[in-house]
């Protein structure tokens, strides 16, 4: 059983609040507010599994709209573009998971010492992927068409604003304070 108590994060209309992140297992309870929407993205190695816990979602997949609401549960497999949006005039409450989880439960573990280092918002947001890239973690997020290309170009200014930044510190400072510390110990070494 989890017991860790994780805090939430959040940028724009989006919360997050982590419940379980592990290498097999990113569950985490998810709010949009209204007019919030998360634009059209697939992922390669999990299914996504929403359960709605107050209000709606609509869902686009294939262009269709499908609209969940407050006891259904919504299952997008991996590799299927979506999108999701809150057309409502209420917040949206979601339990979100990844089975498997690829790479998410790392994603939300550098957001999380983000905000310990008192960076949030899309401050956070984009440091994060700067730090994912840096560590080549997996990507678990595609998103397609004009917004890959956007995205590509960001993560190559990215590459060249972040040292000038001092980004590159916060990639050290995570390594030294979160990844060498659970790294495993055979015979009182560390491999």
């Amino acid at each position: 059983m989890n017991t860790t108590t994780y805090p939430t994060i959040g940028w724009g209309k989006e919360t997050f609040l982590p419940l379980t992140l592990t290498e097999s297992t990113c569950e985490f309870n998810w709010a949009m507010q209204p007019g919030g929407a998360v634009p059209e993205h697939y992922h390669e190695a999990s299914d996504e599994i929403f359960e709605i816990l107050e209000g709606e979602l609509t869902f686009i997949v294939a262009g269709q709209p499908i609209l969940k609401k407050a006891g259904e549960t919504f299952t997008v497999t991996r590799m299927t573009p979506h999108s999701l949006h809150n057309r409502s005039q209420q917040p949206v409450h979601c339990r979100v998971s990844f089975t498997p989880a690829a790479d998410q439960s790392k994603f939300f573990q550098v957001l999380i010492f983000l905000k310990g280092e008192g960076i949030e918002d899309m401050g956070a947001l984009f440091k994060a992927m700067y730090i994912f890239d840096q560590l080549g973690y997996r990507e678990f997020s595609t998103v397609k068409g004009g917004m890959k290309a956007l995205m590509g170009l960001m993560m190559g200014c990215f590459k060249l604003f972040a040292p000038l930044a001092g980004w590159s510190k916060l990639v050290k400072k995570y390594v030294q304070n979160e990844v060498k510390p659970k790294l495993h110990f055979n015979s009182g070494e560390m491999i």
